[in-house]
């Protein structure tokens, strides 16, 4: 009788149960959380192996020398421990607070001992830290320094230093109380903005594993200089939770400071074009892919330096220019073998399309990128990899003959194509890798104006081979300019790779159109314009 009773209703009852669990687990692993999560950094501090040798540091505990051991610091507050020491450390040294009541002041907190390079007292404008061991004293928040005889001359109110406005206080966080054992992380409910004026605060996100795991050290340093809070790992959580911020800040307006390449950025601004933010948060980059072309043409550079004073970018972000950026809207309708069109898809692009022989070299690239065997990731060996691929591709010239199946509309009219085998639909004056392919020899051209990045139109030229992509990436050629529209559409006849923004495909035969969507609000950094 206990047998028929377990068969017939424990069995399945059980099996449902599981079944349940695992499909609810299996959909929020797809559609990821969109709440913010925030660290517990009551229950210990956030420890990163200290790598600088350039610098002595100290165990804030045993205050021995840290330089030739394994030494650990904390990236939020600063504080530095030796293994033996991270346990007394977590339980008498206090980390960044996230949270305070609101009606509380805020107070320095003083941290003694490794100061930051080239320290001046705020008090004496005299140099600090010039003698070994834990001396003088600075805080996390403010970034203030003084001498251990100065210390009691400073205010005990803490301002937030010369980046306040780029900083959500404590005091503006609200938390539920529900905490994971696990994880140790609270829950963001909402944002009070603080009463300054011209408060813009920044919102820091990065792939820690991206850029040669340069992500992981930028996220440690912006920690450090903002609320910990405003830090956001993508490899832990994706746009939408990051851009959750811009939602719980209402109407003050934020800036979102994305560390990635021309991917990360792309899928950030169609998170943000998704959610339909009012207002639409700025955009600034610090690059760490390899072509970076979006970063060059704002001002950001072609590569992030990581021994640029982080400080320098915060105040580039601070003078920073706001300007308008063109979104395509890409509708892409696959063929059927009879020549009748299936499901259509529709994708965004910021910087530009390709199909053809440019296209197959970055396919070829990402799928030997994406292999587990492609174990060692460098920017140089990875431009060094690309240029092997495109190499490649004049002698197999797999896009040959591409002129005969496929066609070409601007604004609606055919274009007549030579014998080619690629076609690049432009956004912005910078591909593969910083080539100003448009505006090559356009001066004194009078049928074709010059490129900008939100005048609602595309530049359409034609590459006759790999060979010719290497020639233009080193001036030593001209594009085929086939023209200037404001919308697109590309019959594919044959299957061919295909790529937006970096991100490649083997599309079957299909036709695409490219019609303008709206802009995008990004920061151009005016200090420099490195291309």
């Amino acid at each position: 009788m206990f047998g028929d009773g377990f068969t017939t209703i424990i069995l399945p009852t059980l099996s449902t149960m599981i079944f349940f669990i695992f499909t609810l687990n299996f959909f929020r692993y797809l559609v990821g959380e969109p709440h913010i999560h925030i660290r517990d950094v009551t229950k210990k501090h956030n420890w990163k192996s200290i790598r600088q040798e350039t610098k002595a540091y100290y165990c804030s505990i045993c205050e021995s020398l840290l330089l030739y051991i394994d030494g650990l610091f904390c990236d939020s507050c600063g504080i530095c421990a030796d293994p033996t020491c991270v346990k007394v450390a977590d339980k008498e040294l206090k980390c960044k607070i996230i949270t305070l009541n609101s009606n509380e002041l805020m107070k320095h907190h003083w941290i003694k001992g490794n100061l930051p390079m080239v320290a001046t007292c705020d008090v004496c404008n005299e140099e600090c830290d010039v003698e070994p061991g834990l001396t003088d004293w600075w805080c996390c928040w403010c970034q203030r320094c003084v001498h251990k005889a100065c210390k009691s001359k400073v205010l005990e109110v803490c301002d937030f230093g010369k980046f306040k406005l780029m900083i959500i206080p404590p005091s503006s966080l609200e938390v539920t109380n529900r905490r994971s054992t696990v994880r140790r992380r609270l829950r963001l409910r909402t944002v009070i903005p603080p009463n300054w004026l011209h408060w813009k605060p920044l919102i820091v996100v990065a792939n820690k594993k991206s850029g040669n795991n340069d992500g992981e050290e930028i996220l440690s340093v912006f920690r450090r200089l903002l609320n910990p809070a405003q830090v956001v790992d993508l490899s832990e959580r994706d746009p939408v939770a990051a851009l959750e911020w811009c939602r719980l800040l209402g109407k003050v307006q934020c800036t979102v400071l994305v560390a990635g390449g021309d991917g990360t950025i792309a899928w950030l601004l169609n998170a943000i074009h998704k959610l339909k933010l009012e207002p639409i948060p700025t955009v600034a980059i610090i690059p760490l892919g390899t072509g970076n072309d979006l970063s060059r043409v704002l001002g950001w550079g072609k590569e992030h330096d990581l021994n640029k004073d982080p400080t320098i970018i915060l105040q580039e972000i601070q003078i920073a220019e706001e300007v308008k950026f063109d979104r395509w809207t890409v509708t892409v309708k696959p063929y059927r073998g009879l020549g009748l069109r299936d499901f259509h898809q529709t994708l965004y692009m910021y910087n530009y399309i390709s199909v053809g022989v440019d296209a197959q070299v970055t396919l070829n690239f990402h799928r030997t990128r994406e292999s587990r065997f492609y174990f060692y990731s460098n920017r140089l060996f990875n431009k060094l990899l690309y240029l092997c691929f495109g190499t490649q591709q004049v002698v197999e010239r797999e896009c040959k003959d591409l002129d005969k199946h496929i066609e070409v509309y601007l604004d609606q009219k055919k274009i007549e194509l030579p014998s080619v085998e690629g076609i690049v639909i432009l956004n912005i004056p910078s591909w593969a890798a910083g080539v100003d392919l448009w505006n090559i020899g356009l001066e004194g051209n009078e049928q074709f104006e010059k490129q900008s990045i939100n005048d609602e139109k595309l530049e359409v030229v034609a590459l006759y081979s790999s060979f010719h992509m290497a020639q233009l990436q080193v001036g030593l050629s001209q594009p085929y300019r086939l023209g200037q529209a404001n919308s697109v559409k590309v019959k594919l006849l044959r299957s061919c790779a295909m790529q937006i923004d970096g991100e490649p495909w083997y599309q079957q035969p299909c036709e695409f159109n490219i019609s303008h969507c709206n802009q995008a609000s990004m920061l151009m950094n005016t200090q420099r314009n490195i291309n």
